[in-house]
């Protein structure tokens, strides 16, 4: 057991702590930077978690793959399922091979004008009306819509897509029994349904995503049904989740000091860094498991083979010793090096170009054409409930009335 002080209300994997985590962070940063949670259930029927706070504690972990692995599952909750981010080198970077290409800065620029296009699309459904749902009308569609076209998949399943990738990013620790029956009837209908599209691709390939996966060899060989059911899974919800999470809590952020939403209106060159800002402070993908291979030391804490270290991106975000005043939300803020995408190593998020340049076209074009928007309320706008992938699921907004543009 560890000799530094321990906490009641800091339990790891609880949904409740991680509504409101930062109070506890800045504890455990001073206190106990790599802090060891006795109650965390892990997936094999282990007790014990460790929390790694400090930035460069999270850096060195996540840089480190033979001393710190992912093959023991990237999640302490659940057991390793065959996609790419439970595998280590060599098979991690030939899966990640099949599909990188499709998310070079140069391949993504080839999504702009859709991304545009859909962008407006979405303001135009709601800006007659002068009031919206931010996150379920504007923010939520468009990574859906831009992933979905990578997939090659139709518009109308768009809705249950959502619905499934929901489920799969909330986590499974200290959830009710029917959440985790929605999970099972949902892994089901995925399985289900990306199965009719393997089968469709491998007879008619396209230049999209599951052509890609399903006609690719792995070291000589092709992927498994169920390694190719995860992968897709994988996309799917890296491709949806964490994109709109960043737009709809970068909004909030901005809205909540509405000075910075107008100098954004005013100087939209300045976009650029407030968009590295959002994406620090909001932190979509909460923490990721790395598994100790050899016994070592993290932060000055012994931790023994087989121990669970769990990086916790949002502490790492608010570090004191990394960023001058991390609890202040500053649109100018330039160095910027934030863990929001994974932190550092070769399970860098893959599609981290691609979320750049949908939240900038998204923004661009909500400061051209909702140069007043603001929270409809003061009232607190409810947030996911999970350990994961989290962020806002309503947020009401006011505008001016404006006229729809022409298609």
């Amino acid at each position: 057991m560890p000799d530094h002080p321990t906490r009641d209300d800091i339990r790891l994997l609880h949904p409740e702590f991680h509504a409101d985590p930062f109070e506890r962070f800045r504890w455990m940063r001073t206190h106990a930077p790599v802090y060891f949670d006795a109650q965390a259930r892990t997936w094999d029927g282990g007790l014990g978690l460790w929390g790694v706070t400090r930035y460069e504690d999270i850096r060195h972990v996540a840089s480190d793959q033979e001393l710190f692995c992912s093959g023991n599952s990237s999640r302490p909750d659940s057991p390793p399922v065959p996609s790419m981010i439970n595998h280590d080198e060599p098979v991690h970077m030939a899966r990640r091979s099949v599909i990188r290409k499709r998310f070079t800065p140069q391949a993504v620029r080839s999504h702009e004008s859709f991304a545009r296009q859909s962008a407006n699309q979405l303001i135009d459904r709601v800006i007659e009306r002068g009031e919206a749902d931010f996150v379920k009308d504007i923010a939520t569609p468009l990574p859906m819509m831009l992933i979905g076209r990578m997939l090659g998949v139709p518009n109308d399943d768009y809705e249950k897509l959502l619905h499934w990738s929901d489920l799969f990013a909330t986590g499974l620790q200290d959830m009710p029994p029917e959440h985790l029956q929605k999970v099972i009837d949902a892994a089901n209908a995925w399985n289900a349904y990306i199965t009719f599209w393997f089968e469709k691709r491998r007879a008619e390939p396209g230049d999209d995503l599951i052509s890609a996966i399903v006609n690719a060899k792995i070291q000589g060989a092709r992927m498994s049904h169920v390694e190719l059911m995860y992968e897709a899974m994988l996309i799917l919800v890296g491709g949806d989740e964490t994109t709109r999470h960043t737009i709809s809590g970068g909004t909030e952020a901005l809205l909540r000091r509405p000075h910075l939403y107008r100098q954004l209106v005013a100087h939209p060159e300045r976009l650029p860094d407030a968009i590295e800002e959002m994406l620090r402070w909001t932190t979509p993908v909460k923490n990721m498991n790395r598994t100790a291979t050899a016994d070592t030391v993290v932060g000055g804490q012994p931790i023994r083979a087989g121990d669970k270290l769990l990086l916790l991106y949002e502490s790492g975000n608010r570090d004191e010793t990394v960023f001058d005043s991390p609890d202040e939300f500053r649109i100018d803020r330039n160095p910027n090096h934030h863990l929001a995408f994974g932190g550092y190593g070769r399970h860098f998020c893959l599609g981290a170009n691609l979320a750049r340049l949908e939240i900038r076209v998204m923004f661009e074009e909500l400061l051209r054409r909702l140069p007043d928007l603001a929270l409809a309320s003061e009232a607190s706008n409810p947030y996911r409930h999970g350990n994961f992938v989290l962020g806002f699921e309503s947020m009401p907004v006011v505008f001016s009335p404006r006229r729809r543009e022409a298609a």
